[in-house]
């Protein structure tokens, strides 16, 4: 008897669903649902590509998201409840009917299967853990052979002044990411050259030679750091993956590691990587490394001002962390630059101490390997040096301008680097560190209209930045141009004062060439009385300006002096000395001097003989 009042019961209990399941199939119920979670699927796929484009906040797209999934039930509330009929929306009151016709069950069947699929991978989604969920999109490998360009990322952090923080990461990103085999990756100095230049992805990866693109932008406030960053075809447009991270600032290193992870997945395949890092800064404290990104963005801006800054915030960076080598590495070449402007004895040791801590943690580190070149007085010694930076490619720019202007223009050789510079400007064309060593190269070529068309995209021609300063001064000395001379050099000294007196002698040269001996013999003496009261002034400087005024006994002692204490501008100068002033090339010093430099003709030819 029981029993069969359990059968009766089940079989009630089973007319009543299969009535509820007719009902939802004839008030269409199913379909609705399925056309909302479409509809809503393409809506929030349409957040994950917009939302990031205009640095929207995160809880915009989680909004959404939840409004999204909260009128779900009242979607399916109000198909059941009402019915477009050809009057219109009507309430349906209508008592369920086992024997009215419905639609085809698998079409039902299907649609019930879909939405119990999609409400399965958004719940396994949600559950797996991730910085922005509702933005992210999914990783696909991309079966083309990958090439990559890492933009600098934008800086949209209130005040715009945290721009060294969207390359810095950016370029940290970049130099791990070509350090892995089988991923081709665009120069940092390719990639950067294209910022500012409202091109469409599309020209970028044709004038980049890649098949994707990595773009950013980063906003800090206080301690809170958030990096948006996409990776989209080149050909297509469409975005492989995209990503918001909200995080404190300290947590910079685990985003650089998770972008550039992400990014090789993304390209290559889950399976592409172990567990090693693959980004290596070499350094724990995240306020250390931030200083030397913003070091490094001044450092790339070669003023003077922006020299002694970047040199101040690479000295903070290693007072937090004395072990951080890339900070060592920077700082050894700004102490070892800093030499040619004031006394190479007053910053050779500490510029010694960073280079040698740079290369022992990291053998390949540009910065200080070309350093080591530049400290060098045998330049056999330095070519290998030379050479090893320029193949590394991580700073093109820097290794170029640091080979011309150390290494071929003490020579004689600058024309050597005339097509190497030419071909990279052909990347980076708005590079200081290309425009001035060509434009030099042009002035001492005997091309002043191509020296000239060169600096003027580099910067006004008033005298406030003495890489361009140099560069006019050398062109109208060499065209005999005193008047226009005395202004560009008199404009610098009022702007960025004596230096090494690098100015003061060009200025003494245009009285010359004006025919003004009085006031150069003037500024001869004001340079010696000062040279004798501070040190201050190169003592290249001052045997050239004696030479100048044809007394070349006097100029070839301060040239040995100038070797003596290992001025610079002695090797920059010496051969272009004696093709001005034959009277000085044949005195016997000056001639074993030249030999004792590894100067003179034979020896040139030699190096060049060898390969180096």
């Amino acid at each position: 008897m029981r029993t069969g009042v359990r059968r009766a019961s089940l079989e009630t209990k089973g007319n009543a669903m299969m009535n509820l399941w007719h009902e939802m199939r004839r008030r269409h119920v199913l379909r609705i649902g399925g056309v909302y979670v479409a509809a809503a699927w393409v809506f929030i796929e349409m957040l994950s590509i917009f939302l990031p484009m205009f640095e929207a906040p995160a809880w915009i797209a989680k909004t959404f998201t939840v409004l999204v999934v909260l009128c779900f039930p009242i979607a399916l509330i109000i198909a059941w409840a009402f019915e477009v009929t050809p009057d219109g929306i009507k309430y349906d009151n209508r008592p369920g009917d086992s024997t009215e016709t419905v639609p085809t069950a698998f079409s039902d069947y299907l649609i019930a299967l879909g939405l119990a699929v999609v409400i399965g991978l958004s719940i396994q989604n949600y559950f797996s853990g991730t910085d922005n969920p509702s933005v992210q999109a999914v990783p696909n490998v991309v079966e083309t052979e990958a090439s990559l360009a890492v933009l600098p990322f934008l800086d949209f952090s209130e005040g715009a002044d945290n721009q060294y923080l969207g390359n810095g990461i950016a370029e940290s990103v970049l130099i791990s990411l070509a350090k892995l085999d089988g991923l081709k990756v665009a120069s940092r100095t390719s990639s950067f050259a294209v910022q500012n230049k409202n091109l469409e992805i599309g020209e970028i990866g044709k004038r980049l030679g890649v098949t994707q693109t990595l773009e950013g932008s980063i906003r800090l406030l206080g301690n809170k750091l958030r990096v948006s960053v996409q990776l989209s075809d080149v050909e297509t447009g469409y975005q492989i993956w995209s990503k918001i991270y909200d995080r404190e600032f300290k947590d910079i290193f685990s985003i650089e590691e998770d972008i550039a992870r992400s990014l090789v997945e993304a390209l290559k395949g889950p399976l592409s990587l172990d567990d090693d890092p693959v980004v290596d800064i070499g350094t724990d404290n995240a306020q250390a490394y931030s200083l030397s990104l913003e070091g490094r963005y001044y450092f790339h801006i070669p003023t003077q001002e922006n020299f002694l800054r970047a040199l101040q915030l690479f000295q903070k960076a290693i007072e937090l962390d004395p072990g951080f080598a890339m900070a060592h590495g920077y700082l050894g070449f700004t102490l070892g630059y800093a030499s040619i402007y004031t006394s190479y004895a007053q910053y050779r040791a500490a510029s010694s101490v960073s280079t040698k801590l740079a290369l022992l943690k990291e053998p390949d580190n540009v910065p200080a390997t070309l350093i080591k070149a530049f400290m060098y007085r045998d330049l056999d010694k330095a070519f290998p040096l030379y050479k090893k930076a320029l193949e590394n490619g991580s700073d093109p720019d820097l290794a170029l301008y640091t080979f011309h202007n150390d290494y071929l223009w003490p020579q004689s050789r600058h024309l050597e680097a005339r097509q190497p510079l030419l071909a990279a400007l052909a990347r980076d064309p708005d590079s200081v560190l290309l425009l001035q060593p060509l434009a030099m190269l042009e002035s001492r070529a005997g091309n002043p209209d191509e020296a000239l068309a060169h600096i003027a995209k580099v910067g006004p021609f008033d005298g406030s930045d003495f890489l361009i300063s140099s560069v006019l001064a050398d062109v109208y000395y060499r065209n005999g141009d005193g008047v226009n001379l005395r202004k560009i050099t008199e404009q610098s000294i009022d702007f960025i004062g004596w230096q090494n007196g690098f100015l003061p002698y060009y200025l003494l040269q245009a009285h010359v060439l004006n025919g003004d001996l009085d006031l150069a013999d003037l500024l001869l003496a004001e340079m010696l009385q000062k040279q004798a009261k501070e040190k201050s002034l190169s003592a290249t400087t001052i045997g050239l300006s004696f030479a100048a005024l044809g007394r070349m006994e006097e100029a070839a002692d301060w040239l040995i002096q100038a070797q003596q204490e290992r001025d610079f501008w002695l090797r920059w100068h010496i051969r272009a000395a004696l093709e001005d002033f034959p009277g000085l090339a044949q005195l016997p010093k000056v001639i074993t001097l030249v030999e004792a430099m590894g100067l003179d003709d034979a020896s040139i030819q030699a190096r060049i003989a060898r390969g180096g």
